[in-house]
């Protein structure tokens, strides 16, 4: 189990470096960038990390004595972070379009509300700091541990199952 552990400590050291560059790849608020979004060549290693963690917090979860009232009790702690992350993220955003709204203005003289919306939508260069920061590395992280819980939780119920027939 300790070797899991080390592991999983290593690859959320991988995961978190990840989010910080792909935050660092964000133009400064009113700047240009023609370039597309190079982070998006970063990015996609994270869904391969993603189920690697996943897979070891279920080996955790195996070598451990973790009740099924202590799973549930954890899944629904786990959602409401995960709810609260969101609405906290778009609050952030929406500040975040004002910022550059305010340089916008700044530079030009004018802003264009339906191009700072289609700059700060989807996976836009000009958001990479919204989409990848530490808010969301937690999220990434509480998501990877509630695909294990539901994981070990359906094994666990699909074992038990089996005995009884």
């Amino acid at each position: 189990m300790k070797f899991a552990k080390v592991k999983l400590f290593i690859v959320h050291i991988l995961a978190l470096g990840i989010f910080l560059i792909v935050n660092q790849m964000t133009p400064n608020p009113g700047d240009t960038s023609g370039n597309g979004n190079p982070a998006l060549l970063i990015v996609w290693i994270l869904i391969p990390i993603l189920i690697f963690m996943v897979i070891l917090w279920v080996r955790i979860f195996r070598m451990s004595s973790i009740s099924t009232t202590v799973f549930i009790i954890s899944i629904f702690g786990i959602l409401v972070h995960l709810t609260v992350s969101i609405f906290y993220q778009k609050n952030e955003l929406n500040e975040y379009r004002e910022v550059i709204k305010i340089a916008l203005i700044n530079r030009e003289g004018v802003a264009d509300a339906q191009y700072i919306q289609s700059i700060t939508s989807g996976l836009d260069i000009h958001v990479n700091n919204q989409n990848f920061n530490i808010n969301t590395y937690f999220m990434f992280v509480t998501f990877s541990i509630l695909l294990a819980i539901v994981y070990t939780l359906w094994n666990t119920w699909e074992k038990k199952e089996k005995i009884q027939n």
